[in-house]
């Protein structure tokens, strides 16, 4: 059986541990799909470097669900009860561990929650929280940090209140983890200037293993302020929907707004320079998000997705994140969706660093970039992680 096998996705020639990771980076694995993993594995797993797999699998964010993967279909045992993969246990301490590290989170998160809810703060949740439990269906496959509220910039001095009261302060951790240490007026100034469709955000020490520290990140808009887009947080309060997050009911954004917050934010992250720098600008978890979310959506949502993405003015951004998702998983993005968001510039795929101020093409495939064999190889060697990865 080739490697080709595992997987459907246009990347071209990957790694075969690339490949791996793909086939299982699904919430749910079928029984044809469990077969062929399992047959890849029993005739090349002992060839596979597994350092490399488990640090794309960590780097991409999908280690949690990766593990519970192999562990819960048995998929790196032989028949003869051997085992192929090298320290069987780290893959069901990643799943364990983050399950009881999102329900330390959760346990937090809804006091805050219940804070927001009884000094009647119009509000919604984003991102992780709501796809953890209302998408991904176990809090354990997915990693969850920051708690990201979306709030009119006039409620700031009452969600203020209501978290300080909770304990939460803005500033960065202390280099003993036990208090929270404001940030220095540079900081801050930066901040103001350049983040303007946010806040700095609030702390609050854990002091636990499996939690460093808590974190709220309030924002008042989906779009970065260079953008160019108008929009506030009314445009996307109104639309909100009811949810139950950590137990205590909620809002999250209608499912339409949030597949443009995904999108928004995977552009973003996936051409700025801070995020390329440290190797997070592009993540399988970003995407695989993203088409969970793009699965739920009816005929109606997928045209009302359309008419708004048009309204604001971010196709650039729906475009980008559209085409590479598809390239990652193409049975789960339709091209005639992707068809709908022509650039305005025809150099927007290969384009980084515009927010930045700094445009520059790449000039490694997207491939390449998704699954940096060079800052591995890096790695194992003990030097310094390359730079910016524009450079061949």
């Amino acid at each position: 059986m080739g490697d080709e096998a595992l997987t459907h996705s246009r990347l071209g020639d990957i790694p075969p541990e690339a490949r791996l990771l793909l086939a299982l980076a699904r919430p749910q694995l079928t029984v044809a799909e469990q077969g062929r993993i399992h047959q890849f594995l029993s005739l090349s797993g002992r060839d596979l470097d597994w350092g490399f797999f488990l640090d794309q699998a960590s780097r991409h964010g999908i280690l949690p669900l990766v593990g519970r993967n192999l562990i819960k279909h048995r998929l790196i045992h032989l028949a003869d009860g051997r085992t192929l993969a090298p320290y069987r246990w780290i893959y069901s301490y990643a799943y364990e561990g983050n399950r009881r590290r999102n329900l330390a989170l959760g346990d937090e998160y809804a006091k805050v929650i219940r804070g927001l809810n009884e000094a009647g703060l119009d509000y919604a949740i984003r991102k992780g929280p709501v796809l953890t439990e209302g998408i991904y269906h176990n809090v354990g496959l997915r990693r969850m940090g920051d708690l990201d509220v979306l709030l009119r910039r006039d409620s700031l001095p009452e969600f203020a209140s209501v978290i300080e009261g909770l304990g939460y302060q803005q500033g960065h951790l202390s280099r003993n983890a036990e208090q929270v240490v404001p940030f220095d007026r540079r900081t801050q100034l930066v901040w103001k200037v350049n983040l303007t469709n946010s806040t700095l955000p609030y702390l609050k020490p854990a002091q636990r293993d499996d939690v460093e520290v808590f974190v709220l990140d309030p924002c008042f808009n989906l779009f970065q302020p260079n953008s160019g887009i108008k929009a506030e947080a009314d445009d996307f309060l109104a639309g909100a929907v009811d949810t139950v997050a950590f137990g205590e009911p909620t809002r999250k954004l209608d499912p339409v707004d949030q597949i443009i917050d995904v999108c928004v934010q995977l552009h973003v992250e996936a051409t700025t320079l801070m995020y390329i720098e440290i190797g997070k600008d592009l993540t399988i978890l970003k995407f695989l998000d993203l088409v969970l979310l793009l699965r739920r959506l009816s005929e109606e949502q997928l045209e009302a997705l359309t008419t708004r993405v048009r309204g604001f003015g971010c196709g650039n951004s729906v475009r980008y994140a559209l085409h590479y998702a598809s390239q990652v998983f193409p049975d789960d993005v339709r091209p005639d969706l992707i068809a709908e968001f022509e650039p305005a510039d025809p150099d927007l795929l290969e384009i980084y660093g515009v927010l930045d101020g700094k445009p520059e093409r790449w000039e490694q495939s997207f491939a390449a970039r998704l699954f940096d064999q060079r800052r591995w190889e890096s790695l194992k060697a003990h030097s310094t992680v390359p730079g910016p990865r524009a450079v061949v």
